[in-house]
């Protein structure tokens, strides 16, 4: 109980001096770099320190931000980009095609190796045509391009020549977006003011507080005392919070799905059978049910929220099924109801992070309907630090973009993407399948949209046939507010939540 209420005091003194005219938003955690070359893929402060080429729309469609307009060559290879000409870096120097090529070259540097490559290598060359004006031209079509180009641009002046990766820069980032960063208190909280200049206006609210607050249960708390104005919450809190007259409540659809990873080192998921069987045992209608409290959707595939997702390959509840995929791989019943071969029982463990309610619960309920089915699974939660997800027999996963169907499967899903391979790939679970390279490679290349839905169907269909995880469910999101901010408005998010400030230009305090 002290350490509860010591954890209450660093939370609530900081912000006692906030204004009128200020916000502060509770998030779950903070990046190492603030710098778009390294996006961990859901860290909030990017989106208001940068901009892209392009942004997204609340349909998520893509939309100008740094380029005004653009034009693509009928074989996908070039894109001539007009830029803004209004657009200012937060230290005064104006924006240009220095920037966007700078920006480019060092998201392929190799010496760089930033997460951000994956997304370049088919960029072939890129060239200024004039301050505010620029060609990319590609080595073969790549339909996700204007998506990527969302992607953050740096200021050329500022880091030319430099260190990127070890910068101080990525402490202090220098940025176009609408917000400029003044104070970062590590581990604690982000300070930003209002960017005067922003090309398109300067933002309503002036002052702006990121908190990082881990625990739901401080946000909660933060919520009802009115020290915290803004915050994502999980379905388990909406309960503690909706009869508080001072609040809102609004429902964010997403992409992000929670699965069960299955790690191909550990012998037992080697078996293929093991994994089918595993995906029929498991009831996600009842789970989503109980779990979720209406605030999520049955996950059957990766890019169920996508142009191109294909409802045929489901696993459906069924338990005999099941059973008879294991006894095809030589696993009977002992008599204490458990599955075992060579008088060695089925079993694993599922890891979870423990700051993560919904995931901690989600392994807690499939350790208990495994058992019941008749297989040893131990759920265990614990902090990121303790363990490796890529070397824990299974763990409970996260990941999904309302973009482009190649982002969060190209690099989760490919072979070439193993993280004991490849970096900077997020292949975790070391899942390696020749029809998912091919069907993978040949989407992302691909410039007809219904040459790619047939790849991807592909991709499914060898997803279903030879499945690496248990999709079990979409999220929705609530996000809670206090009363006197209006203008929030809704999109689908990302992982994590990602996106939830895409409109906060727009945000004013009442």
């Amino acid at each position: 109980m002290k350490r509860f209420l010591a954890l209450l005091f660093l939370l609530f003194s900081a912000f006692a001096y906030a204004n009128e005219n200020a916000v502060v938003v509770a998030i779950e955690e903070q990046t190492p770099r603030i710098n778009p070359l390294y996006d961990e893929d859901h860290d909030p402060t990017l989106s208001l320190v940068f901009s892209g080429l392009t942004s997204h729309d609340e349909n998520s469609h893509v939309v100008p931000e740094l380029a005004k307009s653009w034009q693509v060559s009928d074989d996908g290879l070039e894109y001539v980009f007009e830029l803004r000409d209004d657009a200012f870096w937060h230290d005064g120097v104006k924006f240009s095609a220095k920037d966007v090529k700078f920006t480019i070259e060092a998201a392929q540097d190799k010496k760089l190796n930033a997460p951000a490559i994956s997304n370049y290598e088919v960029v072939k060359s890129v060239e200024i045509l004039g301050d505010y004006k620029v060609k990319i031209t590609l080595s073969e079509p790549f339909p996700p391009f204007l998506d990527a180009l969302s992607f953050g641009v740096l200021p050329e002046h500022i880091l030319k020549g430099k260190d990127i990766a070890t910068d101080k820069f990525n402490d202090a980032p220098i940025g176009t977006g609408a917000y400029k960063l003044v104070k970062w208190k590590k581990d604690e909280s982000l300070e930003f003011v209002a960017n005067d200049k922003f090309y398109k206006g300067e933002p309503k609210i002036k002052r702006l507080f990121l908190k990082i607050v881990g625990d739901e249960n401080l946000r909660l708390v933060g919520l009802k005392s009115g020290e915290i104005d803004v915050a994502l919450i999980s379905p388990t809190g909406v309960n503690f919070i909706k009869d508080d007259k001072k609040l809102s409540l609004l429902k964010f659809k997403s992409a992000d799905y929670r699965a069960l990873m299955f790690n191909f080192n550990d012998p037992i998921f080697q078996d293929k059978n093991v994994r089918i069987a595993l995906n029929y045992a498991v009831n996600k209608d009842e789970i989503v049910k109980k779990l979720f409290h209406g605030y999520a959707s049955v996950a059957n595939n990766p890019i169920e929220k996508s142009f191109a997702n294909d409802s045929e390959f489901k696993f459906s509840y069924d338990p005999q099924k099941a059973k008879e995929l294991l006894e095809k791989s030589g696993f009977k019943k002992n008599k204490a109801g458990f599955f075992e071969k060579d008088g060695k029982e089925l079993g694993f463990d599922i890891y979870a992070f423990n700051n993560d309610i919904l995931r901690v619960n989600l392994a807690k309920i499939l350790s208990s309907e495994f058992e019941k089915f008749g297989v040893r699974a131990k759920a265990y939660a614990k902090p990121k630090t303790a363990f490796s997800i890529s070397k824990v027999d299974s763990f409970v996963i996260g990941w999904g973009s309302p973009f482009d169907p190649d982002f969060h499967t190209y690099r989760i899903f490919g072979g070439f993407a193993d993280i004991d391979v490849n970096e900077n790939g997020w292949n975790f679970s070391h899942y390696k399948d020749a029809n998912v390279d091919l069907a993978l490679k040949n989407a992302r290349y691909t410039k007809d949209v219904e040459l790619r839905k047939k790849y991807y169907k592909e991709f499914l269909k060898a997803l279903f046939e030879n499945p690496p995880y248990i999709f079990i469910a979409y999220l929705d999101y609530p996000l809670v507010f206090n009363n006197k901010i209006s203008g929030i408005k809704t999109q689908i998010l990302g992982h994590h939540g990602a996106g939830f400030l895409w409109n906060i230009r727009e945000w004013q305090v009442k």
